[in-house]
């Protein structure tokens, strides 16, 4: 029992400084890198948590983070806050943080039962191509959220191409000037993950090992109540 209380209390411990972390993120100045390529540190956070804690406890970390924030604090990106970020045009990027979160944290405990995070030649490896996941479900959601709640179409319409100058639309505003920075940032998330799941081989597994817990204490109150 004792052991139990511990994985659920580091499962806690580990929800929160996630959180933190994204929430630290948001604070750190943008870069812009050469050819004008933006580069913020939130979605590097928000990969590494999925990459790092599994589907349940990286999707609560992203939550808790998301109620902070609409709670009042000015953790979201350019230190906004408030449900009226929630409902502005980049109100789907949060959204599709979470479920960023879920794929990337079922995907990364996936590699953990085959036993390929283990293997240190190609873990790092593994793990950016689970992070390359987290671009379709945030864009997925966030690029239509963000037609939708400026009038612009998702593609850009009867223009040479995505990089025409002017075009305007939800994908040459939304996806293209970040698109080498996410790539840039998942590459990163992939090898920190590594090399924590190098030093602490264990933390997807002690998920895995809470649910079981509480499951194994809810049949010996069954059982204890029928006795």
């Amino acid at each position: 029992m004792a052991q139990h209380r511990g994985l659920a209390g580091q499962s806690i411990a580990l929800i929160a400084v996630f959180a933190g972390l994204i929430a630290a993120s948001t604070l750190v100045p943008e870069i812009t890198l050469v050819g004008g390529v933006p580069l913020t540190l939130q979605t590097f956070a928000i990969v590494l948590s999925g990459l790092v804690l599994g589907a349940w406890r990286a999707l609560a970390a992203v939550t808790l983070y998301l109620i902070l924030g609409f709670a009042g604090l000015p953790i979201f990106a350019n230190g906004a806050a408030g449900l009226a970020v929630l409902t502005g045009p980049t109100g789907g990027y949060l959204i599709g943080f979470m479920l960023a979160a879920v794929v990337l944290g079922a995907s990364a405990s996936a590699l953990a039962r085959a036993g390929i995070l283990a293997r240190r030649g190609v873990a790092a490896a593994a793990l950016i191509g689970v992070g390359l996941l987290s671009l379709p479900a945030v864009y997925m959601v966030g690029v239509p959220w963000l037609a939708w709640r400026t009038g612009m179409t998702i593609m850009p319409v009867g223009c040479s191409g995505l990089t025409d100058p002017d075009c305007v639309s939800a994908v040459t505003v939304g996806v293209i000037p970040f698109l080498v920075g996410d790539l840039i940032k998942v590459v990163l998330a992939g090898l920190v993950a590594a090399t924590i799941h190098r030093a602490y081989p264990g933390l997807l597994g002690s998920a895995r090992a809470v649910v079981a817990a509480s499951c194994d204490g809810a049949e010996d109150k069954a059982a204890a109540a029928t006795a």
